[in-house]
C-alpha cells in the first residue's frame, strides 16, 4: 500500500506536469501567431510594392500626352478627318510601345473623339464617358484615377486621365487604360490567398476567383447608387465575404473564420492600406499550421518530462553504483599507469610521421588555393560574358525611362517659360520616379557584376530568382515567353553564395530562352521544392530538347550546340563547378512531353539556423 507522503508527491508532480503542458501550449500559440504575422507583413510589403509598380509605371503617360499639340488641334477642329486619322495612328503607336490596354481622347463634354483601338469593333470613338469619375476629375483640372469595368469592352482596368488645356481652360481629357490581370495572374501562381478591395470594400482583384466582386462588409444604399451611376463594376448586387467570429489583434490584423458553404477555416487576416490609391490589400493565412505546432510542442514537452523522470530514476540507480566503482578504481589506476607507458612509446613514433604528414598537407593546401583562384577568375569571366550578352536588353529597358525623362524635361522647360511652376513640379516628380526605377535595374547589374568571394551563407531562394528575372525581364517580354513559377514555401533558404546562385539561375534561364526562341507558345517552368534536407530548383522549357547522344556532354567545357559567335560552351560547366563547391549537384534531362529540364540541388538551411 502506498504511503500518504508518496501519494502527495505523485499528485503534486502530475499537477506540475499539467501546468507545464498548458504553459507550453500557450507559448507555442503566441510564438506561431507572431511568426505568421511577421511573415505576412513582409509578403504584404512585397505585394504592395508590386501593385504600386504596376500602376505607377503608367502615371506619366497621360500627362506627357496632354502636352502633344496634335491632340489639342483635334479638340479645336474635331471635323478635320486628316487630323483625326493622324491622332488615331499616333495613339495606337504610343499604346503599343507603352503596352497599355487603350489610350483615348475625350472632348470637354466627355465624347470620345480619337482612340488607339479606332480600327477594332470595340472602338471607343463616339461613346460618351462624362459619367465616369476619371473624366470628372480631369475636367475639373486634376489628374484622374479610377478602377472599374470598361463600359464598352466589359473588361476591368485602371483608368488614368489628365486634362488637355488651352491656356487656363480645359478643352479635353486624355485617358490611358491599364490592365492589372497579369499582376493578378502572377499572384495566383504564388499560391497566396489574398484580394485587393476599393474604398467601399469591394474586392476587384483576388487570387481566388470565387472572392471577386465580394465585399468585406455591407454596402449602404448610397454607395450602391454611386457605383450604379458610374457603372464602375457593371453590376448592382455584391455578395459578402463571410468572415465570422472576428477577433481583433491590432488595427490591421484580426483572427476570423472564413465560411465557405458548410466548411469553416480559421484565418489570420492582415490588411495593408494604400491611401494614395484609396485601396487596401487583404492577406488571409490559414491557421491550421498553428494547431499543428501546438501539438508538436505538447508532444515534445511530454517527452521531455518523461526524459526528466527517467533521468531521476537513473540518478538514484547511479548513486548505488558509485560505491562499487570506488572499489574498482584502485585496480583501474594500476592498469592506467601501464597504458600511459605504452602510449608514450607510441607517441614518439607518431610524432615523426606527423611532421612528414604536415609537409604534405601544406603542399596540398597551396595547390588547392591556386586552383580555387583560377576557378574564381573563370566564374567572374563567365559573369562578364553573360552581362555582355544581356547588354542590348538592359539598354532597351533603360531607354524607355530615358525617353520619357527627356520628354518630361522638354515639357518642363516650356512650362517654366510660361510660369507654370506647379506643372513643372509634377514633371520633376515623374522624373524622380523614373530615375528610381532605373536605379533598381543598374543596382542589380552592379550587384551581379561585382567579384564575389566563395563564402557560404543562408540564401533566400525567392530573392535570388527575383534578382535573376530582373536582369532577364526585357528578354522575357521581347520573346513573349510564358513564365510559370511555383514555390510551395517562399522562405526556403539554401547554403550557397547569393551572387553565384544568381549566376547559375541566369545561365539556366538564358539557355531556356535560347531553346524556345521563335516558338509561338514558348513556355518556361520554374519549380522550387524541399526534399530530404535539400532544396531542388528545376528549369524546364518546351523547346526541341537535347539530343540523347549529347546529354552526357552538356556539362563538358567548350561543348555547345550554339554558333561560335553566341557562346564558348562554358556556362553549364561553370554552373556545375559553382554548385559542386557548395555540396550540390546539377542534372540535365529531357521532358517526356518535349523540351529540356535542368534540376539544381543544394543543401537546405533551416529557418532557425538562418
Amino acid at each position: 500500500m502506498l504511503k500518504p507522503a508518496r501519494i502527495f508527491w505523485m499528485l503534486a508532480t502530475l499537477c506540475l506536469a499539467g501546468s507545464l503542458l498548458w504553459a507550453a501550449a500557450q507559448w507555442s500559440e503566441r510564438n506561431a501567431l507572431a511568426q505568421l504575422r511577421t511573415a505576412g507583413q513582409h509578403r504584404l510589403d512585397v505585394y504592395t510594392g508590386s501593385l504600386r509598380n504596376a500602376v505607377e509605371r503608367y502615371t506619366w503617360l497621360p500627362f506627357v500626352l496632354s502636352s502633344q499639340r496634335d491632340l489639342a488641334d483635334l479638340l479645336r477642329a474635331p471635323q478635320d478627318t486628316l487630323q483625326l486619322e493622324r491622332v488615331n495612328r499616333y495613339l495606337k503607336a504610343v499604346n503599343n510601345a507603352a503596352q497599355a490596354s487603350a489610350i483615348y481622347v475625350l472632348n470637354a463634354e466627355g465624347l470620345a473623339l480619337a482612340s488607339s483601338n479606332w480600327d477594332t469593333p470595340q472602338s471607343y470613338i463616339g461613346n460618351n464617358y462624362a459619367f465616369r469619375p476619371y473624366f470628372q476629375q480631369a475636367r475639373a483640372g486634376a489628374a484622374g484615377r479610377f478602377y472599374g469595368v470598361g463600359f464598352t469592352t466589359q473588361q476591368p482596368g485602371y483608368f488614368l486621365s489628365y486634362p488637355i488645356r488651352e491656356g487656363e481652360r480645359v478643352i479635353g481629357v486624355v485617358v490611358a487604360k491599364v490592365s492589372l490581370e497579369a499582376l493578378e495572374r502572377d499572384w495566383r501562381l504564388t499560391g497566396e490567398r489574398m484580394l485587393v478591395a476599393d474604398r467601399y470594400g469591394v474586392a476587384f482583384l483576388a487570387t481566388d476567383p470565387a472572392w471577386k466582386w465580394h465585399t468585406l462588409g455591407p454596402l449602404p444604399a448610397a454607395t450602391l447608387n454611386e457605383i450604379k451611376q458610374s457603372h464602375q463594376y457593371g453590376r448592382n448586387t455584391f455578395a459578402r465575404l463571410e468572415l465570422i467570429k472576428q477577433q481583433t489583434i491590432d488595427k490591421s490584423t484580426l483572427r476570423a473564420s472564413l465560411k465557405s458553404g458548410t466548411q469553416q477555416a480559421d484565418m489570420l487576416v492582415q490588411t495593408a492600406n494604400l491611401p494614395d490609391l484609396d485601396w487596401q490589400i487583404v492577406l488571409l493565412t490559414d491557421l491550421a499550421t498553428v494547431q499543428q505546432g501546438i501539438n508538436r510542442v505538447l508532444v515534445g514537452t511530454g517527452l521531455g518530462l518523461l526524459a526528466l523522470l527517467a533521468w531521476f530514476l537513473f540518478w538514484r540507480q547511479r548513486r548505488r553504483r558509485i560505491r562499487d566503482n570506488i572499489r574498482a578504481s584502485a585496480a583501474l589506476k594500476q592498469a592506467h599507469d601501464q597504458l600511459e607507458q605504452k602510449v608514450a612509446e607510441r607517441t614518439d613514433d607518431l610524432l615523426g610521421a606527423n611532421v612528414q604528414l604536415q609537409r604534405e598537407i601544406s603542399d596540398r593546401i597551396r595547390t588547392e588555393l591556386d586552383l580555387r583562384a583560377a576557378q574564381n577568375e573563370l566564374v567572374q569571366a563567365g559573369k562578364m560574358a553573360v552581362l555582355g550578352q544581356m547588354a542590348a536588353g538592359v539598354t532597351h529597358e533603360l531607354n524607355q525611362p530615358l525617353t520619357a525623362m527627356r520628354a518630361l524635361a522638354d515639357n518642363a522647360k516650356l512650362l517654366l517659360e510660361r510660369g507654370k511652376t506647379s506643372a513643372v513640379a509634377e514633371n520633376l516628380v515623374f522624373i524622380s520616379q523614373l530615375t528610381e526605377r532605373m536605379g533598381k535595374i543598374t543596382g542589380q547589374l552592379r550587384s551581379f557584376a561585382r567579384k564575389s568571394d566563395n563564402r557560404s551563407e543562408a540564401v533566400l531562394v525567392k530573392q535570388s530568382i527575383s534578382n535573376a528575372l530582373l536582369l532577364l525581364e526585357q528578354r522575357l517580354r521581347q520573346q513573349a515567353v510564358l513564365l510559370n513559377i511555383s514555390q510551395s514555401d517562399e522562405q526556403l533558404r539554401v547554403k550557397c553564395n547569393a551572387v553565384r546562385l544568381e549566376q547559375v539561375l541566369i545561365n539556366l534561364l538564358r539557355n531556356a530562352l535560347d531553346a524556345v526562341q521563335g516558338k509561338a507558345d514558348a513556355c518556361i517552368t520554374l519549380l522550387v521544392w524541399a526534399e530530404a534536407g535539400r532544396v531542388k530548383i528545376s528549369v524546364a522549357d518546351n523547346g526541341a530538347g537535347i539530343a540523347p547522344e549529347q546529354l552526357a556532354s552538356v556539362f563538358d567545357p567548350f561543348f555547345t550546340t550554339k554558333p561560335a559567335s553566341e557562346g564558348l560552351g562554358l556556362g553549364l560547366a561553370i554552373s556545375l563547378s559553382i554548385v559542386r563547391d557548395f555540396c550540390g549537384n546539377l542534372l540535365a534531362s529531357n521532358r517526356p512531353d518535349g523540351g529540356a529540364c535542368f534540376e539544381l540541388e543544394l543543401l537546405a538551411v533551416q529557418e532557425q539556423d538562418a
